[in-house]
């Protein structure tokens, strides 16, 4: 297949090299195992990305997380020109179509909360070509609407998770969604390792900010008398001011902070020392790659039984009940069914040492693989260029 690849163009696509990046790791792999296959695959993003496709670079280097909205559109839209100048068999877009969005302004204090909407007239018409779009967001705001509003002009939808599947499916138009198709991860480079493991400290990896909950980490490591190590973004306001409020008054001596641009291969040897990757959310995640590539790394994942934790992690982690809670991510201080949560998980935590041996990385090889990615891909796109056919 000829496959026009859609990336942000915020941060770079760097592979094995990309430090924080969740859709850029996600593209990252896929397009590699592409290549691999014989596709002959186009990928739009910056200049200074590393890819074995052919890139089509809508921006000299990435525009940083700071860059205004208005550019970022303008960059979107060109690689919508570009790929339909190359009339291939289908668009892949990581975007949701980024230049048609109106954008208005956030106003939530510890998370990234924004109303972002979709202006038809400004989307661009691909004609005969298929656009597949991956849900990467959880449905919740602006997400439904502006995901019905795609819907309805034409473009089709992969889930990443069979529960995000369930709660985008009333706002998409019948036979919009493609499937469900886990992400990858590298699980040769993110592997058990050699070493024996320390296990002597708990590890969050993941964007400060109070759905995250990486104050109820925190806590659970001191109470178990545990170190706590966090590899966090704080970059956005929002994260910053969590981050001063919620996690840096409680740091501890022996509790360890580092930054989201960790080299890879540091950040793989964190996952392999841990006791456990705390997964401490406060709202259902809608994939988590942080998951994938502790459960590759050999370390279990502990998070509460929400989203999309209980079809991923099933026997190779601990699943927290957290039903009865009534959990809720705009909390602006820690409310009771926080202190409830970090209890509940406390009790929980001697399940770690249950776990057979080996399950997550078996886990892991199964469900995440560039193998088993692509598969899903491959028989995604099959389906939306035979369904525009019968369109036409």
């Amino acid at each position: 297949m000829k496959i026009c690849v859609i990336a942000p163009v915020v941060l770079p696509i760097l592979g094995k090299n990309q430090g924080y990046g969740g859709i850029e790791i996600v593209v990252s792999i896929a397009v590699e195992e592409m290549v691999r296959r014989g596709h002959e695959v186009y990928l739009f993003a910056s200049g200074d990305s590393k890819t074995s496709a052919k890139l089509m670079a809508t921006c000299p280097k990435a525009l940083g997380q700071s860059v205004s909205f208005e550019k970022e559109k303008a960059c979107n839209a060109e690689a919508y020109k570009l790929a339909i100048d190359l009339k291939p068999d289908v668009i892949w877009d990581n975007t949701l179509a980024v230049h048609a969005h109106e954008l208005r302004k956030n106003k939530s204090k510890y998370l990234f909360k924004v109303d972002i909407v979709l202006k038809d007239k400004d989307l661009i018409n691909t004609g005969n070509i298929p656009v597949v779009q991956t849900l990467h967001g959880p449905a919740k705001d602006h997400m439904p609407g502006l995901i019905h509003d795609l819907s309805v002009q034409g473009n089709y939808f992969v889930s990443i998770s069979k529960d995000q599947a369930r709660r985008y499916l009333k706002y998409l138009t019948v036979n919009r969604h493609l499937g469900t198709v886990y992400n990858a991860v590298d699980i040769d480079y993110f592997n058990v390792g050699k070493e024996a493991k320390p296990c002597n400290y708990l590890l969050w990896v993941g964007r400060y900010c109070m759905e995250k909950g990486p104050h109820i980490a925190l806590e659970v490591a001191h109470r178990l008398g545990l170190s706590m190590v966090l590899l966090g973004k704080k970059a956005e306001p929002h994260e910053i001011a969590y981050f001063e409020k919620f996690v840096e008054p409680f740091l501890q001596k022996q509790d360890k902070i580092y930054p989201s641009s960790l080299p890879v291969r540091d950040k793989i040897k964190l996952f392999q020392g841990a006791k456990a990757t705390m997964m401490t959310n406060l709202w259902p995640e809608p994939f988590g790659l942080v998951l994938a590539e502790s459960m590759a790394c050999g370390t279990p994942v502990v998070g509460p039984a929400l989203g999309s934790l209980t079809e991923l992690i099933d026997s190779a982690g601990v699943l927290v009940p957290v039903n009865d809670l009534k959990l809720n991510e705009n909390d602006l201080k820690v409310s009771n069914s926080q202190l409830k949560y970090i209890d509940r998980i406390i009790e929980c935590m001697k399940q770690v040492d249950l776990i057979t041996a080996g399950v997550h990385r078996k886990r892991a090889v199964y469900l995440f693989s560039p193998k088993h990615n692509v598969d899903g891909y491959e028989e995604a796109f099959l389906k939306a260029i035979y369904l525009k056919k019968l369109k036409a």
